[in-house]
């Protein structure tokens, strides 16, 4: 590996300038295409998240653990997706199967039993699921979720926490990570829209607690006695890199949502079976009511899905009155799409077993013990944070329990460790700081060691700028 890297650096603006002039080096098909796309997708990018500066990078294809960009530089890929593919890129099996279902149609819109196929693992997996209903997206699934809550409750608000993701519909973009100066104080934030388009009359049903403070939840459920719907939590909080639950906070929000009759529902988009086969909810120990699920069920193919107790699934209407529904309403052209669900059940059958999850666990334990050495060994300020298969990097000191403390992450040194990565060859992981790394089964610890090494060769730059 050539570093190309002076170790003189002396700020992070310093090293993040230099990260930047050796980015544009080597992607220079990756700035020209950028600059095309702008004229005719809005930003060159189709979901706002993909776009950073100076451009991001631009895939030409992708192959089991790697990436090929337009440059033809070729990256270990620990992103995957934002984390989709817990299969990893184009695995045999699952590409296999997908071709035959081409052969066989991509849309029916009428049961098959591809339905019984992909459904009967998650409810397998999950001892909450009775029964499901399939999605297009983790943002439909959370959608959903909300709407049977409210449906099964006859109430309107939700709590949800604070810096937390839950999609791109109107309610899940009201203060998923706002400026600390605009949010107020933690014991009673203030809801921050973080769109334009978004109606004033949202943030008013969305009531915020903080991630690992059940007592701010219950609270909210005291002062709003016999109005919340519904507490909507990732089990561990992946919008902050990876922050899980600590002294019982899961349970005792699960007793809470029983004391008030309100719906527990785990958005597991991002950590449905990527922690364990049964996501958060097996991992940490604690059953909700409703799951909010996509990304890594279908392998990278489009698909969510939304499940629980049968008490509630059962509030989905099946009939209409007078042209309204009698339940909840979900409807989707493309919901249940058979190449989706033979995505679905592949991966969850074949691909994901048992002998996959312990070699994604010894995998990420490698990595995370290799970042650990690494810091020691550069002296630098930071520590790891791993759950199945998923971890990160955060370069401080402190602890990271909830949103405000995101305080004590430099996101522009972060930026920096980034970049700095991507020259050396790796996506470390999704950009962005609140991001989190992704072992697939795909991977090796060849591949494990060689994102070490070029860590460990990043570091040395990165301990001069930090001083």
């Amino acid at each position: 590996m050539t570093d190309t890297h002076s170790p003189h650096v002396t700020s992070t603006d310093e090293l993040l300038a230099q990260a930047y002039d050796q980015y544009q080096k080597r992607t220079s098909n990756s700035e020209a295409m950028a600059d095309e796309l702008q004229d005719l997708v809005p930003a060159g990018v189709c979901s706002t998240f993909r776009a950073y500066d100076p451009y991001p990078v631009h895939a030409q294809r992708a192959e089991g653990t790697s990436i090929i960009d337009v440059d033809g530089n070729e990256y270990l890929d620990f992103a995957l997706n934002n984390g989709t593919q817990l299969v990893g890129h184009t695995h045999p099996t699952l590409s296999a199967a997908v071709k035959e279902q081409i052969d066989d149609g991509t849309l029916y819109t009428r049961p098959s039993s591809l339905l019984e196929f992909a459904a009967q693992p998650l409810i397998d997996r999950w001892e909450a699921i009775d029964q499901v209903r399939f999605t297009n997206s983790g943002t439909e699934s959370v959608m959903h979720a909300m709407r049977l809550a409210r449906a099964a409750t006859g109430r309107e608000k939700i709590i949800r926490m604070e810096g937390a993701y839950h999609g791109a519909h109107d309610p899940a973009l009201v203060s998923k990570m706002p400026p600390v100066d605009r949010a107020g104080p933690a014991a009673d934030p203030t809801p921050v829209k973080e769109s334009q388009g978004i109606p004033e009359s949202v943030p008013e049903n969305i009531l915020l607690g903080q991630y690992n403070d059940a007592d701010s939840v219950e609270r909210l459920l005291r002062a709003h006695e016999g109005e919340v719907a519904g507490i909507l939590v990732e089990p561990a909080c992946f919008n902050l890199g990876v922050v899980e639950p600590e002294d019982g906070f899961l349970q005792q929000l699960r007793e809470l949502a029983n004391e008030f009759d309100a719906v527990l529902i785990f958005d597991e988009v991002k950590t449905g079976v990527k922690l364990a086969p049964g996501g958060g909810a097996e991992y940490y120990g604690v059953q909700p009511d409703l799951v909010a699920l996509a990304k890594a069920i279908g392998g990278g193919y489009p698909v969510g899905a939304f499940g629980g107790r049968r008490e509630f699934m059962s509030q989905i209407a099946a009939d209409l009155d007078e042209g309204v529904a009698t339940g909840a309403a979900h409807y989707g052209t493309y919901n249940g799409n058979p190449l989706s669900l033979r995505a679905v059940g592949v991966t969850l059958r074949e691909i994901l077993t048992d002998d996959a999850y312990d070699h994604v666990t010894e995998l990420a334990d490698r990595l995370a013990a290799g970042y650990r050495d690494v810091i020691d060994d550069a002296g630098l300020e930071g520590h790891v944070v791993t759950a199945g298969s998923q971890g990160m990097v955060y370069f401080t000191d402190e602890r990271i329990r909830t949103f405000r403390d995101w305080e004590h992450v430099d996101e522009e040194f972060h930026e920096a460790y980034w970049f700095g990565m991507l020259n050396r060859g790796v996506i470390p992981h999704p950009h962005d700081a609140s991001q989190q790394w992704t072992i697939s089964v795909q991977h090796t610890a060849d591949d494990i060691d060689a994102h070490v090494d070029a860590f460990a060769d990043l570091a040395t730059h990165l301990s001069a700028a930090q001083q």
